[in-house]
């Protein structure tokens, strides 16, 4: 049946959408306005004729499963494609950042004369819509994307991370589940911040630098831990963020590194103290003998006697303050002590004046004698000797038996400062490692001669436990108006007040 032009008809072509008019058989009753516009396709053409003409594609028997559904049950329905998201094939306008090339559209099926068993089926343009949903279902996907990247980095960085809201966990990577021993996040979670960590005092520091401490667990263990906590806010919510790095097998390669730096030390004093106790030792071996000697051929008098016992007494006197001054270095620092410094080092040149001397080197001192420091005296002690024996190698692996052969130290007050200056003569370092000389295991000596560890157990010792500064750099200096270059180690301390 061909509808005439009727107030269906008006309707039907002023209204925003399409209509078809249509029966179980997909024979086009009527075609708006709306769809000749946007299909090309005139009403005269296609009205009367069967819908599967215009468009093969559309799935016949679902359609029509549709028709009937909505005619049997007097019911409107929805017809979804399975492929595309169209009934009828209506191609877009070239838009360059269009997402697709056909309207998408929403279909109803809403019955209109059950006894012509006819329907009418309203095509809507959702084309807008679905390109926001699919620009939405775009972001979802690079936000899901995204979380599991920054879940993945949250797992598998090396620091424990703990997120506080409350004083209560709320998340956690997998790295704070392992290093707390706990079976699953979900264990983790909700806990207090006492439950996993005893330093309740931890949780109110914030810094902007991390810092060393203790972590004592609830299980009663502990271990040294490196932590930063940072505080935030996100949506008017504060949370505390606690990111934690297990340091304990840091400290204890350092405590076995500072042990063979200390043996090395060691070793290097008892030579230098062989050496200084050579010459004391011939010195009573031969008084003995001479007086001796004497007595037998009758010769010894009393002052010969008492002269020789003297002798004998201040030679002992200086092996016994040798030995005394090599204690005192092989002691550990357990807490800060107040010692004068300029006679500090002048025990630690007591300890190599033997080697210094047999190098031909030369020792300038230019030493303040009322400055004391409230430090570690003997780790000073051993950051001093570690920078001249240092010196002292490289004079005589440098210079000729006939040169100058130089060390100066000298020591100075600046403020709230002490500076400590020990310059050679040596030629300088080389400007390729100069910064490397302080790392572990660095060394210029033959592999027989050095551990690499001095410099950088001297380094550790200024820096970490005497709270100072060391740096190193060549220096160009006059010395009896002769310019010469060499290595200038400068130690920077706080003073004593």
């Amino acid at each position: 049946m061909k509808l005439d032009n009727s107030k269906f008809d008006i309707i039907c072509n002023t209204v925003d959408n399409g209509i078809i008019l249509i029966n179980k058989n997909l024979e086009v009753q009527f075609w708006n306005k709306w769809l000749e516009i946007r299909t090309g396709i005139n009403s005269n053409d296609i009205v009367g004729d069967n819908l599967l003409n215009f468009y093969p594609n559309i799935d016949e028997k679902k359609l029509i499963r549709k028709i009937t559904t909505a005619l049997k049950l007097n019911s409107s329905t929805f017809y979804t494609p399975q492929i595309s998201k169209f009934l009828v094939d209506i191609e877009l306008g070239k838009v360059a950042d269009k997402v697709f090339d056909n309207m998408q559209q929403s279909i109803t099926i809403t019955p209109l004369d059950l006894e012509n068993e006819l329907v009418i089926i309203y095509v809507y343009d959702v084309t807008l819509l679905s390109e926001i949903n699919f620009k939405l279902n775009e972001i979802k996907e690079k936000v899901e994307e995204k979380n599991e990247e920054l879940k993945l980095l949250f797992d598998t960085t090396m620091e424990a991370i703990l997120v506080f809201k409350d004083n209560k966990i709320i998340d956690c990577n997998q790295v704070a589940i392992d290093l707390f021993e706990y079976s699953s996040k979900k264990s983790l979670l909700d806990k207090n911040f006492e439950q996993i960590i005893s330093n309740k005092n931890i949780l109110e520091k914030t810094s902007d630098k991390p810092f060393e401490t203790t972590i004592h667990k609830e299980d009663g263990t502990s271990f040294k831990a490196l932590i930063n906590i940072k505080d935030n806010t996100f949506k008017s919510q504060s949370f505390k963020i606690l990111t934690i790095v297990d340091i304990s097998d840091i400290k204890r390669k350092e405590t076995l590194l500072a042990e063979q730096s200390k043996l090395a030390a060691m070793g290097e004093m008892i030579g230098n103290i062989a050496h200084q106790w050579r010459q004391p030792l011939n010195i009573i071996s031969i008084t003995a003998s001479s007086t001796k000697l004497k007595k037998e051929i009758g010769l010894l008098t009393d002052k010969v006697l008492i002269d020789a016992l003297k002798l004998i007494s201040d030679t002992t006197e200086h092996l016994s303050n040798t030995i005394d001054v090599f204690k005192d270095f092989l002691k550990e620092d357990k807490e800060k002590s107040l010692f004068n410094l300029s006679q500090n080092i002048q025990n630690n040149i007591s300890l190599i004046e033997t080697i210094l001397n047999e190098n031909k080197i030369k020792v300038q001192l230019d030493l303040d004698n009322d400055i004391y420091l409230y430090n570690y005296s003997n780790e000073f002690s051993q950051a001093f000797i570690n920078i001249v024996n240092n010196a002292s190698d490289a004079i005589s692996l440098n210079l000729a038996q006939d040169e100058l052969r130089l060390i100066k130290i000298s020591t100075k007050q600046e403020n709230n400062e002490v500076i400590i200056s020990i310059v050679d003569n040596a030629g300088g370092i080389n400007k390729n490692i100069i910064n490397k000389i302080f790392e572990p295991y660095f060394t210029t000596k033959h592999k027989f001669q050095g551990t690499g560890l001095g410099l950088y157990m001297t380094h550790k010792i200024i820096k970490t436990s005497m709270k100072g500064k060391i740096t190193v750099l060549n220096e160009t200096f006059t010395y009896e108006d002769k310019l010469y270059t060499g290595a200038a180690f400068k130690i920077v301390l706080a003073s004593h007040s």
